[in-house]
C-alpha cells in the first residue's frame, strides 16, 4: 500500500446546516448563522471521510447530498432524552441500524454504524451487555455486515460499568468536551486501549469549547491539533475528526487555526 497523508487521516463530523444555531441545548442559539453543507466541508477541506450526523436524516438524499464524500459512517444513538430523564430507543436503534445498511447495499461508501454519547446518555439510561449482543447479532444476521462504532468521553473512563461493555464495539470515537483537559487525552487514549483491548480510536476535537461554554482560544487550538498529530503519526489513533460542518465557516479563532493547520500538514505522508 502507498503512503497515506495527514489528510486522509481526518474526518467531518457532518451536521444539517444551522442545526446547532437552532438549539440551545448546547448554546448554539449564540453562533452566528453558518450556510456551510457537508458537501461545501468536504471541497473546502479535502477531507473524504464523513460521519452522517448531526440531524442529517441516513437516507438515499443524505447520501446524494453529499458526492464528494468517499467513506462514511452512519450516526445513531441508543438513548433519547423525555421529561422524565434519559431513556434507551432499542428498537428505534435496530430500526436505523437496519436502514443504513439497506443503504450500504446500493452504496459502497458506508463502512460503519455508530452509536453517538455511549459512556454519558446510553450508560445513563441502562443499557445492558446483553442488549448490545442482540445490536450485534441482528448486525451479523443481515448483510452488509457494517462495523459498530461508540462516543467514548474521556471523562468517561471510570465508569464502573463501561469496560464491560466495551467489547461489543469494534472501534470508538474520543471526543475532547472540556478544551482546557487536552494535556490528557494522550493518557485517555491510552487507558481506553488498555480497557478495550487495543482497538481502533478515533479522536475527536471541537471548535467550540462546548464543555466550559466558550470559544476555544487560537493558542489552545493550536495546542489540540499538536496532540491530535502527534497521537495520529504515534499510530495511538487511526485519525482525527472535527466537530462539526455547521460550525467550520463561522469567524472564530479556532476554525482560522484548523485550516492553517490543514493546509500546512494535510499532505504530509504518515503510516502505511
Amino acid at each position: 500500500m502507498g503512503l497515506h497523508t495527514i489528510r486522509d487521516r481526518c474526518w467531518l463530523w457532518g451536521m444539517q446546516v444551522n442545526v446547532l444555531q437552532a438549539t440551545a441545548s448546547c448554546g448554539g442559539e449564540y453562533f452566528a448563522p453558518s450556510t456551510m453543507t457537508v458537501e461545501d466541508a468536504i471541497r473546502k477541506t479535502g477531507i473524504t471521510n464523513v460521519f452522517v450526523a448531526g440531524g442529517l436524516p441516513i437516507d438515499e438524499e443524505t447520501m446524494a447530498s453529499m458526492p464528494s464524500a468517499m467513506r462514511l459512517v452512519c450516526k445513531t444513538a441508543l438513548h433519547g432524552h423525555t421529561p422524565a430523564g434519559v431513556i434507551l430507543q432499542f428498537d428505534q436503534t435496530i430500526d436505523t441500524l437496519m436502514a443504513a445498511k439497506r443503504l450500504a447495499s446500493r452504496d459502497p461508501r458506508i463502512d460503519g454504524f455508530h452509536v453517538d454519547d455511549f459512556s454519558t446518555g446510553t450508560l445513563e439510561a441502562g443499557v445492558t451487555p446483553a442488549q448490545l449482543a442482540r445490536l450485534q447479532w441482528v448486525n451479523a444476521l443481515h448483510a452488509p455486515h457494517l462495523p459498530l462504532g461508540a462516543t467514548i468521553y474521556t471523562m468517561s473512563l471510570d465508569r464502573p460499568e463501561l469496560p464491560a461493555l466495551l467489547p461489543y464495539f469494534d472501534r470508538f470515537v474520543v471526543p475532547l468536551w472540556h478544551a482546557d483537559q487536552i494535556e490528557g487525552v494522550p493518557t485517555a487514549v491510552e487507558r481506553l486501549g488498555e480497557l478495550s483491548g487495543g482497538k481502533p480510536m478515533l479522536l475527536c476535537l471541537y471548535t467550540h469549547d462546548f464543555g466550559n461554554g466558550r470559544p476555544i482560544s487560537a493558542a489552545l487550538m493550536r495546542r489540540h491539533l499538536e496532540v491530535a498529530e502527534e497521537l495520529i503519526r504515534s499510530e495511538r489513533v487511526t485519525g482525527m475528526m472535527l466537530c462539526g460542518t455547521c460550525m467550520m465557516d463561522l469567524d472564530w479563532d479556532a476554525n482560522a487555526v484548523y485550516y492553517d493547520w490543514l493546509a500546512r500538514v494535510g499532505g504530509e505522508p504518515v503510516g502505511a
